[in-house]
């Protein structure tokens, strides 16, 4: 079957539009492979494997994950006290809290993996506000100079020739974690209430929620926390909020 001249051109033009794509492709991830700090690269390559093992319930690959993970971290004099490390605490903690709240536990378990999962919850707390202590309130040109300094200084990357891009990323990280770390420290206060809740200790539980709702006004997991405790509706983000979240500033 003969093919006309229009659909030949037609034929062409995606051909080489694919093309385009696939090298925009390549150069895109290419930029970012070669933008990622090679001391931790490998952590971050362990981290694609968490949320199918946590979907799974799968704890125990969950709980090996995070020890590699964090071994990694650790293992880097940046990262030590990051808040990376501070993120690894407060998934161990949902690792057992998700154990705790489990229809069928026995009683003493339950009150077991509460307390471990609260032991990981402070750890964390201790990590991102010692973090924040650092980092939170950082201008760009105080955090380059120092990411400057330490990756410079580093031995294993000093013949990295994507040093440049290796700092500008990791400058970007946090700056973006000036933002967020905030909203973990959130998180693990809220699991706090969470477990005093479940322990009947409910002014306990209050005060943690209301530590969350300080530093993350929008923290939907401790506002309905809260209505639970004071017979109050449940609140849900409407659909416009969803289409359209508040700006992160």
């Amino acid at each position: 079957m003969s093919v006309n001249k229009g659909t030949r051109i037609i034929i062409v033009i995606m051909v080489i539009l694919a093309v385009i794509g696939i090298i925009i492709a390549k150069t895109y991830y290419g930029n970012i492979n070669r933008s990622v700090d090679p001391r931790v690269k490998q952590a971050q390559v362990m981290y694609g494997r968490y949320n199918f093992y946590a979907s799974e319930n799968d704890f125990e690959k969950v709980l090996a994950l995070l020890d590699s993970i964090s071994q990694v971290y650790s293992s880097v004099p940046h990262y030590r006290n990051s808040y990376e490390m501070g993120v690894l605490q407060n998934n161990r903690a949902s690792v057992f809290l998700t154990k705790a709240l489990s229809d069928t536990i026995r009683v003493d378990m339950r009150q077991h993996f509460f307390a471990v999962a609260e032991q990981h919850l402070l750890t964390s707390i201790d990590y991102y506000t010692g973090w924040l202590d650092l980092f939170g309130n950082l201008a760009r040109e105080d955090i380059e100079a120092i990411v400057e300094k330490e990756f410079t200084n580093a031995e294993s990357l000093k013949n990295n020739e994507n040093l440049d891009a290796i700092i500008r990323k990791r400058v970007n990280e946090i700056i973006t974690a000036q933002i967020e770390t905030p909203r973990r420290l959130s998180v693990s206060f809220t699991n706090l209430g969470i477990i005093r809740r479940h322990e009947n200790q409910l002014e306990e539980a209050v005060y943690y929620y209301n530590k969350a709702l300080e530093l993350w006004d929008e923290n939907l997991t401790a506002k309905n926390n809260m209505n639970i405790l004071f017979d109050k509706p449940i609140e849900k983000h409407s659909i416009f909020r969803k289409l359209f979240p508040p700006e992160r500033e």
